[in-house]
Parts: structure tokens; sequence; C-alpha cells
């Protein structure tokens, strides 16, 4: 097997995600796709449109042979945490020899000399990024402010999430040294957060590709029982995902608007007090006060991320503090856990290919392969002592949380959760 490894949130699933499957498969002889997706909350700190299950399902339909979870540690965080994880669990499979990632404008040779110049961080750097950060300017801004220095060109090339991502998968491959190739494939049709939505006449192909953003605002918008825009959302996916879409909302299995969650927020902000957030992951200095005020005075979720917003705290930032809270993880932990690395590696879905490959990594892989998220009786000791078994529990409140936001919550839903074993060889 000679697998290319690809890390997704599939949230949802749409035709540019299934183009980039196709693209990947067909780069470097690769015969095996493997997927590691975000679990219920995503890199953005907000809860996933549809639960891993669903969106797993949506990967194997779309070409995907075997999919992995991204613990929610690690899901819900910045790049760097977010792509370290996904990349070392691919490394851990054993069988991965290449990782395919989208950017708006492929430049593998500046990746590389960013990932390095990173990896190395010489003193020029260091004082260029507190300088910038003295300035009040956000992490991410800072550091590629303080990478234009060194090698100009990089602000505008990191002007892009997607762009940035891919500079922290290449980073962690050259930082580790895996025996990992990367490949870029040219990202088509809609930006990472528009939300316009794409023209259906003429032959490009990008054309007809809308954002993942862009269909979970037409869904939010069905759910104000517009459903010319449900329908409208279906229509940007490849129907066997927007099937198993169709079937989640029919069955009240999605995490569609602000409100059940900002009241699960507001409470958790209230109830813990600027003191309590201060133990929140990565919470910045006099932040905590900020959002406290912010609790008090706002009447949504969304307007009370933009009263947080600042030029040093993104969006992003405040939605994942949010997330963190709800989660219940503290800086020390989620500090624990990045130092460790994730603990195993869990199978969310595949197909008769991914079967394959698993049988392979009982000889392949690193860590622990499991199916579901709780220490077995038996197992090594591994398990008890890499901090598995605090990362489950997390896990575990983390899928109850995502539940309570949807329609018809299943109550320990990720207590009976199995992977899904379908389709065939490909």
């Amino acid at each position: 097997m000679n697998a290319v490894g690809i890390i997704a949130e599939y949230n949802p699933l749409h035709r540019g995600h299934a183009y980039h499957i196709r693209k990947s498969r067909g780069r470097g002889g690769f015969n095996a796709v493997i997927s590691v997706i975000s679990s219920n909350f995503v890199q953005r700190g907000l809860p996933a449109v549809a639960d891993k299950s669903v969106r797993a399902a949506m990967a194997i339909e779309s070409g995907v042979d075997l999919v992995l979870e991204l613990p929610v540690v690690f899901s819900s965080h910045n790049a760097g945490v977010f792509a370290n994880a996904a990349v070392d669990i691919l490394a851990s499979t054993g069988l991965v020899s290449g990782v395919s990632f989208g950017m708006e404008t492929p430049d593998l040779p500046a990746l590389s000399a960013l990932a390095d110049l990173l990896n190395e961080e010489p003193r020029s750097f260091k004082t260029s990024l507190k300088k910038f950060l003295r300035e009040g300017y956000s992490f991410v801004q800072s550091r590629s402010m303080a990478l234009d220095e060194s090698v100009p060109g990089a602000l505008d090339l990191l002007k892009s999430p997607n762009n940035n991502l891919a500079l922290a998968y290449v980073k962690r491959v050259r930082e580790k040294n895996y025996n990992i190739e990367p490949f870029a494939v040219e990202r088509i049709g809609a930006g990472f957060h528009e939300e316009e939505l794409p023209s259906v006449t003429g032959n490009d192909i990008g054309a007809h590709i809308a954002s993942a953003a862009a269909i979970r605002s037409l869904l939010c918008a069905g759910k104000q029982d517009e459903r010319d825009k449900q329908k409208l959302a279906y229509s940007m996916m490849p129907d066997a995902c927007a099937a198993l879409l169709r079937e989640a909302w029919d069955g009240g299995r999605l995490a569609l608007g602000g409100g059940r969650l900002w009241r699960a927020v507001r409470q958790a902000l209230l109830r813990a007090g600027a003191e309590g957030l201060r133990e929140i992951s990565e919470m910045g200095e006099g932040l905590e006060n900020r959002m406290i005020a912010a609790a008090w005075r706002s009447e949504s979720f969304e307007s009370f991320v933009e009263s947080c917003v600042t030029r040093r705290y993104t969006k992003g930032r405040i939605q994942r503090h949010c997330a963190h809270l709800l989660i219940g993880l503290s800086h020390e932990e989620s500090r624990a856990f990045q130092r460790s690395g994730p603990a195993y590696i869990r199978v969310l879905g595949a197909n008769e290919t991914g079967r394959s490959l698993l049988a392979l990594m009982r000889d392949t892989a690193s860590l622990p392969v499991i199916s579901r998220a709780h220490v077995p009786k038996g197992r090594p000791d591994v398990l008890s002592v890499s901090g598995a078994a605090k990362m489950m529990e997390i896990e575990h409140r983390a899928a109850e949380l995502w539940e309570m936001l949807t329609d018809r919550p299943e109550i320990r839903a990720e207590a009976r959760r199995v992977p899904l074993m379908a389709g065939k060889r490909r």
C-alpha cells in the first residue's frame, strides 16, 4: 500500500473536497487515501455542522479509504497545534508516504524555506516577531510580517488560511524529519471563508464549487423554514454527501444556528468569571475581563465574538477560547497534550481498502489503534500512562456538548460510536 494522507474537516464535504481527494489519489502513484478529520469541534472553535461519524461517511463516499479522528484537544486549537497532531497521526500509521493539502497559491519551495526558518527561529526573526507583538498585532499576523522581513513575499503568501495551514503541515514534516512528501493541490472555486455562491453556468469546474462556509450559511438560513436555501446547499455537494447531510437534517442531527451555543457559552462564562477563564487553554492576559464584560451585554454569540475581537485577538481565537471553556480544557492540560502528542489512532470509518490498511497497521503503527474512545481492559499500559484516558474523557465531554446543540440529542452517543465499515476496494 502506498497511501497519501489528507487532513480535513469536511464541514461539510463539498465538491472542492471531492476534487482534492481525486487529485491527491492521482499524484505520486498512490493507491490509498487516509484522512484525518476533526472531532465535533473544529479548528475555528465552533461545533461541526454534522458529527464526526456523518463526516467520516461523507469522506468514504467521496474516495477516502480510511478515516481517522483528530481528537478534540487538538482539532479545536490554533493552526500549529491542529497541524502538528494531524501530521503526527498520519506518520504514526507507518503507511503514509505523502500528505496532500489545498493552497490558493501552491509554492512548495517557498513553504519549505519558511518552514525551515520557523524551525530554526534565528535571532533576527524572534526580534521581529516580538516587535510586531508589542505593537498589538495577532500572533499569526506578527509571524507573517516577521517572516516577510526574512523572506520577501511571505506576507502575501500567508494571507490565506489554507496557505497558513499548508505551512504548518510542511513545518511539522520537516521538524520531525518524517519520510512524508508534501503535495499541494491548487484550490479552485470559492475561497475558504467566502459565503458568496458560485455561478452554476459554464464548463469551469471551479465555477460550480461553493465553500463550506457558504453551505453552512445556506443551511442556517434553511433552518428558518427557507427550504429553497436548504435545497441549494445540497446542490453544492456531491450527491452521496448531500443525501447523508439531508438524513442528518431530517433526524435533527445537525448543530445549526448560534442560539443554543450562545446560551451554553454565556452560562459557562458567567459561572467561570474572570478567575476561572484565566485557567483556560491559551487565555491571553487581560482578555478574560473583556470576555466577561462582553458576556453581560451581548445578545448573541456573533455579537459577543465581535465585541471581543481586537487587532491582537482574532475571531478564531475568541471562538477557540469558548470551545475550550465548554469542554473544560485547561492551559496546563493543553500544554501537556501538545508535548505528548496524540496518544492513539482512532478509526472512524473504512472501506475494503481501508480494512486492508488497518490489517497492515497491526505491524506498522507506532500508536495503539482503537475503535472506541475508552481504555479497554487488558490493553498495554501505553493507553494508561500516555494521557489517553484524559484525552478520551474530554472527547466524551465534547461529544455530549455537541449533542446538546442539536434538535434531537443522542445521550452517550460517543460511548456507543463504532467505526463505519463499508464500501468496496477502490
